[in-house]
């Protein structure tokens, strides 16, 4: 594998697929008693499906793609993967950081509930992630202001589907030669 291949925005959604992958499984939550000085951790991100669960499969899955994308095994013309890679990421952010933000379980009987090392690693990896994926996306000659614009964001989508494989008619082969004639029967 040459890493020389990889830029810095690939790192960083690299880095945060792999941080998401290992973050997840240490604690997201944290509850302490209060007056008793009693303490537990635990959860982790399979605990919390859609800020959780979804952003952990997103983020690790942009990771992958964009290890393909570096090493060649997927063409970069197949589809926008620039765009598909900031959508991905940038979804996960969101959601990870409605996780960290909104913790529905804050006050609840009297407990403190906190957020714990596995949560705050995999929001940082997720922030990194998304990241990678907007440099990555201006990279590719892609603009903020494109986003807003539907047309663009079709044509991107389109101008993916006529490489994949569909030709059309200026680019169909031309008609196989006639066959030969049959020999002559006495």
């Amino acid at each position: 594998m040459d890493f020389s291949k990889f830029k810095t925005h690939d790192w960083l959604v690299v880095g945060g697929g792999v941080g998401i992958f290992i973050f997840g499984f240490l604690d997201w939550v944290t509850v302490s008693a209060s007056g008793f000085g009693v303490s537990v951790s635990g959860g982790n991100v399979f605990d919390f499906f859609f800020t959780g669960t979804v952003p952990w499969i997103l983020l690790i899955a942009s990771a992958v793609v964009t290890v393909l994308l570096v090493m060649d095994v997927l063409s970069k013309d197949q589809a926008p993967w620039p765009l598909i890679i900031l959508a991905a990421t940038a979804l996960a952010a969101v959601l990870l950081l409605i996780r960290f933000i909104f913790n529905p379980l804050d006050g609840a009987a009297g407990l403190d509930v906190g957020r714990g090392i596995g949560m705050i690693l995999s929001v940082i990896s997720g922030l990194a992630a998304a990241a990678g994926g907007f440099l990555g996306f201006q990279a590719s000659g892609g603009d903020i202001k494109d986003l807003t614009d539907m047309d663009k964001l079709k044509s991107s989508f389109a101008k993916s589907d006529d490489s994949s494989g569909s030709a059309s008619s200026d680019d169909m082969p031309p008609p196989p030669p006639p066959a030969p004639p049959a020999p002559p029967q006495n």
